[in-house]
């Protein structure tokens, strides 16, 4: 299928293709410079927790099931399911809900229909060469993955936090993750037969056939609830379409395990559409926190300003690292060390595809269930470490393409700085800077191609390689180096950050697992030390 073939069949105009690229949240609200006259104050809360991805939900239900009082504020909407599941868009007919104030849908591979500018659950962050994926949205980046669920290979983990009790985390903290996550495997019977995973079974016999080993893995997706979508019993999420703009059904996002468990106690009260804007440490050892108010429009109705004795900061590696670089820079945090910002990665992201190859089935479930494993032993001869997510490309059409989101051990690190010219945080990443992981992707095209044909794909990305974008951001505030060993920010005691940006670059796996492991372990330590 050629790209003119492909646009019309997807009933779109070529003209469309055009269009401006998508804006992210950062620049459009950088574009509201007006801020309301007067300060709300807010009140006094013992402890905030700011964003409510797998950091701040791990630090809320440890928290408020102690019985410690706890604020979140989280820069998305919150998006409770509906009985007629309307609450979020599907890929192919995304709309407002799907992206954080842009004129287009976000996505790693354009989709060209206009849209209203709206605060849609997914962003797209835009540095000079780098776009960073994220999650906008009340359980933050759960609502917009793919839910892959793997455990960081422990000799990788060992390398990365030498340090911490590797036995502790893979014996206690990450089986208890996985728990809370709710991780299953796909039933390899329903997997074999199901006419929705012929992607992944053509894909694995291009595997297969030069000699490269698959292999399953976890998610948090219900698969009871996946077959009875198969046999048409229930809505049709996974199966209907859906996944980088949210899942209507079937899909356990944190605001449905750990959030849920956490507002449960009584102890919780959220507070959606609250950018926070800056931290200030106090004389009496408080912190006060300036937060904006955002309308559905992206302008800002008004200021607030918070106390808080205990700040947790969860972010994610992009918003955290920004709001502790800024609050330096206006001199608000004096005590930072120099790590801050430091030490950032793409976690080696890279994506590409394969045409002309076999079938790849007209119906395809969004959730990935099975990857390349050219990283662990053998590695058929490459001298390179890569796992390659064989992922869906549900276009409602046979497209004879195979598409992969791989990870790769890039050693190149990047960082975030303070432009007082712009009074922006900017993202210090070149692109040749990600040549490691185009060099990875290429050994595998090649011995795909060289016993089973085919042509990469430049009908999805530019040369065939998506290496100007990453949904995995790690690093800026890192776990041993700008906050002690258990994730207290050095210089101040009273801020926490639990999140992606405790992990130095790359976490060697689809990361939410290591983030959500680390998050039980550290707030285990704190709640025995810091709150008796």
């Amino acid at each position: 299928m050629q790209r003119r073939q492909l646009i019309k069949a997807m009933g779109l105009s070529l003209g469309a293709i055009s269009t401006s690229a998508a804006v992210s949240g950062c620049q459009t609200l950088a574009k509201q410079p007006k801020l309301p006259s007067t300060i709300t104050q807010a009140g006094h809360f013992p402890n905030i927790i700011v964003g409510s991805g797998y950091g701040g939900a791990v630090s809320a239900l440890r928290l408020s099931e102690k019985g410690h009082k706890v604020l979140i504020l989280e820069m998305g909407m919150r998006w409770d399911r509906t009985p007629e599941h309307n609450t979020f868009c599907k890929m192919i007919t995304a709309d407002k809900r799907s992206s954080w104030f842009s004129n287009m849908p976000n996505a790693p591979i354009p989709i060209p229909i206009p849209i209203r500018k709206y605060p849609g659950v997914l962003d797209l962050i835009e540095y000079d060469d780098m776009k960073v994926f994220a999650g906008r949205a009340y359980g933050g980046g759960s609502i917009v993955n793919g839910a892959i669920a793997i455990q960081p290979r422990r000799a990788h983990f060992e390398e990365v936090f030498p340090w911490v009790d590797s036995d502790e985390m893979y014996d206690t903290y990450f089986p208890r993750a996985m728990k809370n996550l709710k991780v299953s495997q796909i039933p390899e019977s329903f997997f074999n037969e199901s006419e929705h995973y012929e992607y992944t079974r053509a894909a694995e016999r291009q595997a297969a056939k030069a000699g490269l080993k698959t292999e399953f893995f976890g998610n948090s997706y219900d698969f009871d609830y996946m077959q009875k979508e198969a046999r048409g019993e229930v809505y049709a999420s996974a199966l209907g379409g859906e996944v980088i703009y949210g899942n209507n059904a079937g899909k356990y996002s944190l605001d449905l395990t750990y959030l849920k468990d956490a507002e449960a106690t009584g102890n919780v009260t959220v507070k959606t559409l609250r950018k926070v804007n800056s931290i200030q440490a106090l004389d009496n050892e408080q912190l006060r926190l300036e937060v904006h108010v955002l309308n559905t429009t992206g302008g800002i109705d008004k200021v607030e300003h918070y106390i808080c004795d205990k700040l947790f900061l969860n972010a994610g590696s992009t918003g955290t690292s920004e709001l502790l670089l800024k609050s330096q820079a206006e001199r608000k945090l004096n005590n930072l060390n120099e790590h801050i910002g430091q030490h950032w990665g793409p976690n080696g992201n890279i994506m590409t595809g394969r045409n002309f190859v076999h079938a790849a089935g007209t119906t395809q479930s969004t959730i990935p269930v099975k990857g390349i494993n050219m990283w662990d032993g053998n590695r058929g001869g490459s001298k390179y470490k890569i796992f390659a997510e064989l992922a869906p490309l549900p276009l409602g059409l046979e497209t004879w393409t195979t598409l992969y989101l791989a990870i790769t051990d890039n050693p190149e690190r990047g960082n975030y700085y303070y432009d007082k010219t712009t009074k922006t945080v900017k993202l210090n990443w070149k692109r040749e800077q990600n040549e490691y992981s185009v060099n990875a992707a290429k050994e595998l095209i090649e011995k795909l191609a060289k016993v089973n044909g085919g042509s990469t794909s430049s009908l999805l990305f530019t040369k065939g390689f998506g290496d100007n974008f990453c949904y995995h951001p790690l690093g800026g505030c890192v776990l041993g180096k700008a906050t002690d060993e258990f994730g207290r920010v050095k210089g101040h005691k009273n801020i926490y950050v639990q999140d992606g940006a405790l992990i130095p670059g790359s976490a060697g796996v689809n990361p939410y697992v290591f983030i959500t492991g680390l998050a039980e372990r550290n707030m285990a330590a704190i709640l025995k030390r810091d709150f008796g």
